[in-house]
C-alpha cells in the first residue's frame, strides 16, 4: 500500500513538473522577447490619435494621410526587424481629455510598441505623462512644446525649432535690410493657447517675438490676446491699424489665422511685414482660398521640396494625388521625419526597449525629409528653420539666402 501511495505522489509530481514547463514555454511564446520585440510573425503595434474631427481636422488629415504612407513604404520592404506593422490611430476630436482616455486605451488594452503623439501643444501635453508613467517613448511630431522636452525624458522630437524660435528667421531678415527699411512699430496679437503665448514670450527669457523686438530697439504698440473661438477679431485689426503697425505678428493656430487675414485684408490693414508665426497656417490646403487675403504673408517653416531632402520630393507627390495639394505641407513633412526617426532608430538598435530606443536616438544621425537630424539631450532636433512667403499661390522660401527661392515682397 505504501509503494502505491509513493507511486501515485511521484506520478502527480512528475505530471505538475511537466505540466509546469509545458506552460512555461507557452508562456514564453507568446510574450515579447528580451529585446522588447513580439514573437515571429507578429506585427509590431504603433499607435496614437490625432483631432481628425473638431478644430484640428485640417493639419490632422495631412498627418494621417503620411502615417498611411509610410505605413505602405514600410510594410511594403518587409516591415520593422521582420516584423510587419500594424497601425492604430484613433479619432481624439481635437479634446485633450478625450486624448488622454484613448492613449490608456492604446498602452493598457491595445497594448502598443511606440507612441505617435497627437496634433499640437494642447493636446500633447495632456497625454506626455501617461507616456511618461508607462515608461514609453512619445514619438512627437505632432507638437512643439519646449518646456515639455526640458522637464520630460520620455519624449523624441522632429519639429526643427521650438516656440522660442517660432519668429527668428523674421527678425534676421529684417537684420540684413539697409535701416531705412526696416519695421519699428511691432504689433502682436495672441490666441490665448500655451504653445502661441510661448512664440510670444519666449522661454525662460530667451527668444520670443517681444524679446527679438525689444533687442532692436523696437516698439511694441500693440499686445493683445484673443480666445480660439473668437468669431470677430475688427477691433483688434482697427487698433493695429490706429497704432500704425508694420510689424504684425498674427500668433495663431489655424482657423483663428485664416480669421486674422480675411479681416486684415478686408479692413486694408497692410503692415509693411504680416507673419503669421503662430503655426504653419501657408502650408494648409485652405490657405489658397484666401484668395489675395492670404498672399504676400510670411510664415515660417522646416523643410520644402527644392531642398530635395531624404524622401522629400515623393512625399510631396503623394500628397498631391492624394490630398490634391498644391503647397508643401509642413505638417506631413514633421509627420514623416518622426516615423522616419522611428524606423531607423528601431533598425538600429534592433530593439523596442524605450531606453535603448531613446539612447540610440541621442548618439546617432538620422536622414530624413526635414535634412540630416542630430538631437540634444532633451530629444530636440538641432534648429533648422526657413521663413517663407506665400507669393502668387505658393511659398517661396525668402530666408535664409543660401535656401532663397525668391527675394522678400514687403509692403
Amino acid at each position: 500500500m505504501k509503494s502505491f501511495r509513493l507511486f501515485v505522489t511521484t506520478t502527480v509530481l512528475l505530471v505538475l513538473i511537466l505540466t509546469g514547463c509545458s506552460a512555461a514555454q507557452n508562456a514564453g511564446s507568446s510574450t515579447s522577447s528580451s529585446n522588447g520585440l513580439p514573437p515571429a510573425g507578429q506585427p509590431i503595434v504603433i499607435g496614437g490619435t490625432l483631432g481628425l474631427t473638431g478644430a484640428y481636422a485640417g493639419p490632422s488629415a495631412d498627418y494621417k494621410a503620411t502615417y498611411d504612407y509610410w505605413l505602405q513604404q514600410v510594410n511594403s520592404h518587409g516591415g520593422l526587424l521582420g516584423h510587419p506593422v500594424k497601425m492604430i490611430i484613433y479619432d481624439d476630436e481635437s479634446n485633450p481629455a478625450t486624448a488622454q482616455s484613448l492613449y490608456q486605451r492604446l498602452i493598457h488594452q491595445d497594448k502598443v510598441n511606440l507612441l505617435l503623439s497627437p496634433y499640437t501643444t494642447a493636446i500633447g501635453g495632456a497625454v506626455l505623462p501617461i507616456a511618461a508613467a508607462n515608461h514609453m517613448i512619445l514619438w512627437n511630431g505632432g507638437f512643439v512644446g519646449i518646456k515639455l522636452f526640458k522637464s520630460s525624458q520620455w519624449m523624441i522630437g522632429s519639429y526643427t525649432y521650438q516656440e522660442p524660435d517660432y519668429s527668428r528667421g523674421v527678425f534676421e531678415m529684417i537684420d540684413s535690410l539697409p535701416a531705412s527699411e526696416r519695421p519699428t512699430r511691432v504689433g502682436i496679437v495672441t490666441e490665448q493657447n500655451p504653445f502661441t503665448l510661448a512664440v510670444r514670450d519666449g522661454y525662460q527669457g530667451q527668444g520670443g517675438v517681444i524679446n527679438f523686438a525689444k533687442q532692436r530697439g523696437m516698439q511694441i504698440v500693440l499686445n493683445e490676446e484673443y480666445p480660439p473661438t473668437a468669431t470677430d477679431v475688427s477691433g483688434l485689426i482697427q487698433r493695429a491699424k490706429a497704432a500704425k503697425v508694420d510689424l504684425f505678428f498674427a500668433l495663431s493656430l489655424p482657423n483663428p489665422a485664416a480669421l486674422i487675414a480675411r479681416t486684415a485684408y478686408s479692413l486694408g490693414f497692410k503692415p509693411k511685414i504680416y507673419c503669421a508665426c503662430g503655426s504653419l497656417v501657408t502650408s494648409l490646403p485652405y490657405w489658397a482660398q484666401l484668395g489675395p487675403a492670404g498672399e504676400g504673408i510670411f510664415s515660417t517653416a522646416m523643410a520644402v521640396p527644392s531642398d530635395n531632402y531624404d524622401g522629400i520630393n515623393d512625399l510631396f507627390t503623394m500628397l498631391q494625388r492624394v490630398r490634391h495639394e498644391t503647397v508643401f505641407s509642413q505638417y506631413a513633412a514633421v509627420a514623416m521625419t518622426i516615423l522616419q526617426v522611428m524606423q531607423q532608430a528601431v533598425e538600429g538598435a534592433r530593439t523596442l526597449d524605450q531606453q535603448q530606443l531613446r539612447a540610440y536616438v541621442l548618439s546617432h544621425r538620422f536622414n530624413t525629409v526635414n535634412g540630416p537630424l542630430t538631437f540634444d539631450q532633451y530629444g530636440m532636433p538641432r534648429y533648422n528653420a526657413v521663413l517663407v512667403q506665400y507669393l502668387n499661390g505658393k511659398n517661396e522660401v525668402v530666408w535664409p539666402p543660401s535656401r532663397a527661392t525668391a527675394k522678400p515682397q514687403l509692403q
